[in-house]
C-alpha cells in the first residue's frame, strides 16, 4: 500500500505539472515568434560579438571577439584571424595569417548552426520551453531552451537569451554531448540597408598573392 501511495503522489504531481509545462511552451513560442518577426523586418544587420568555447575535458577555455554582417541568409563572419563569406551558393574560408582561401559549395548541415539560422531555428525539428527571466547589461531578458528532436546530433540543447522588450537576440549557447559549449554574445547590433551582395563573396583581387584552394 505504501508503494501505491508513492506512485499515486508521483502521478498526481505529473498531472498537476502538465498545465505549467504547457504554459511554458506557449510562452516560449510567443517569445520566439516575436523574435523571428523582428528579424524578418530587419533583413540586414551588422553586429559585434564575443565567442566563447569551453571544453573542460580538454582544458580549453577560449574567447574571441568577432564581427558579422548579415543579409537574409548571406553572411560575412570575421572571427580572430579567420573570415567566412557565405552567399548561399559558395563558402569562402579565408585564413588571414596564411593568406589562403578555401572555396566549397554551400551545403546545409544539421550539425552546423549558422548565425542566420537562429531567428527561425525553432520552427522545425525542435522542442522548446521558457526557462527564466534574467538581465544582460541591466536589460531585462528572457531565456528559452531549444531541444533538437534528432537525438543523433552532437548537441542536445541551445539556450537563447532574448531582450524582453524589443526581442533582440542577445546570445545563444550550444551544449554538446561531449561536455563542450559554445556561446555567441551579441554586443553591438545595427540594422543595415542597401548592402551589396558582393560583400558576401571573397574578392580575390583585394588579396595579392592569395593561395586559392578550390574544392567545388
Amino acid at each position: 500500500m505504501k508503494i501505491l501511495k508513492i506512485s499515486l503522489s508521483i502521478f498526481l504531481g505529473m498531472v498537476m505539472a502538465l498545465p505549467l509545462f504547457a504554459q511554458h511552451e506557449i510562452e516560449a513560442e510567443e517569445i520566439l515568434y516575436k523574435m523571428s518577426e523582428k528579424y524578418k523586418q530587419t533583413p540586414a544587420f551588422k553586429a559585434k560579438f564575443v565567442y566563447e568555447l569551453s571544453s573542460p575535458g580538454e582544458n580549453i577555455s577560449d574567447k574571441y571577439e568577432g564581427e558579422i554582417l548579415v543579409k537574409q541568409n548571406k553572411y560575412h563572419l570575421t572571427l580572430g584571424s579567420q573570415e567566412i563569406f557565405n552567399n548561399e551558393k559558395n563558402v569562402w574560408t579565408y585564413l588571414v595569417d596564411d593568406n589562403e582561401v578555401t572555396i566549397t559549395e554551400y551545403e546545409k548541415d544539421p550539425e552546423d548552426i549558422s548565425p542566420t539560422d537562429m531567428p527561425d531555428l525553432y520552427k522545425e525539428g525542435y522542442k522548446y520551453r521558457f526557462v527564466k527571466e534574467t538581465k544582460v547589461d541591466k536589460i531585462p531578458c528572457e531565456v528559452v531552451e531549444l531541444q533538437p528532436e534528432d537525438t543523433d546530433l552532437s548537441y542536445f540543447k541551445i539556450l537563447l537569451t532574448i531582450e524582453k522588450e524589443d526581442k533582440t537576440l542577445r546570445s545563444w549557447k550550444v551544449f554538446y554531448k561531449d561536455n563542450r559549449t559554445t556561446e555567441y554574445m551579441i554586443k553591438d547590433f545595427a540594422p543595415q540597408t542597401n548592402l551589396s551582395d558582393n560583400l558576401f563573396v571573397f574578392q580575390t583581387e583585394r588579396h595579392p598573392n592569395v593561395e586559392v584552394v578550390d574544392l567545388r
